[in-house]
């Protein structure tokens, strides 16, 4: 297993099964490699090497928090991941793994690379309102791209997660409808934007704006 160095970390030459299965499923890999530790990543490179290797008792949770998450993913989407692997031409599998219900706002998480996903919401040119619960720390310059458009579908998402909303930056954005990638039919009212979408306007909402939303 050769290692690089790129910017300020340690990048892994994963083996190949492990590098086409994270392309499969899109998973971004210049932030994987700043996710993840050194040692993490050379955890996953020695467990996953094949496909057969997904049916091992690769899950563990003593080798860190961010690559337990990782691990706890693959495992719970084993299925999802033996259809993608005999038919990459499933994409629809990779939207639905993107609001995999093991993916929780409540701490950080590996990324997927919008870019590379199929656009299946056909725009007609309108402009909508949505709205975002954020992360700790998010901001109107580093907005995520899970979206809702109503506010009982925040509602419905911060309780889902466990989030008490009314800790966390709270967004209400305008767009364009042609920065959407996909529609997902949920009690959540879920939005997934493009990559680098560019809101019409957004700001955060006020603690009286969050009152009347989630009490």
């Amino acid at each position: 297993m050769l290692l690089a160095k790129e910017r300020n970390f340690v990048v892994i030459n994963m083996n190949i099964f492990l590098k086409n299965l994270f392309e499969l499923l899109a998973i971004d890999m210049p932030y994987l490699h700043s996710y993840l530790s050194l040692r993490e990543m050379q955890y996953i490179d020695s467990k996953l090497k094949s496909k057969a290797d997904l049916d091992s008792d690769f899950y563990t949770s003593d080798e860190g928090l961010n690559l337990e998450m990782l691990l706890h993913f693959l495992t719970s989407h084993k299925q999802e991941i033996y259809q993608l692997l005999d038919d990459p031409s499933k994409k629809h599998i990779v939207t639905s793994l993107y609001t995999s219900s093991t993916i929780s706002g409540n701490y950080d998480c590996f990324r997927f690379d919008l870019d590379r996903f199929e656009q299946t919401y056909n725009p007609i040119g309108e402009e909508l309102l949505i709205y975002r619960v954020g992360r700790e720390n998010e901001s109107a310059n580093n907005l995520g791209h899970s979206w809702s458009k109503s506010h009982a579908g925040i509602r419905s998402y911060a309780k889902s997660s466990s989030i008490n909303a009314l800790n966390r930056p709270v967004f209400q954005a305008k767009i364009n409808d042609s920065e959407i990638l996909s529609e997902i039919n949920s009690q959540e009212d879920e939005l997934i934007l493009k990559k680098n979408f560019v809101p019409i306007s957004c700001r955060e909402l006020n603690q009286n704006e969050l009152q009347q939303i989630f009490i």
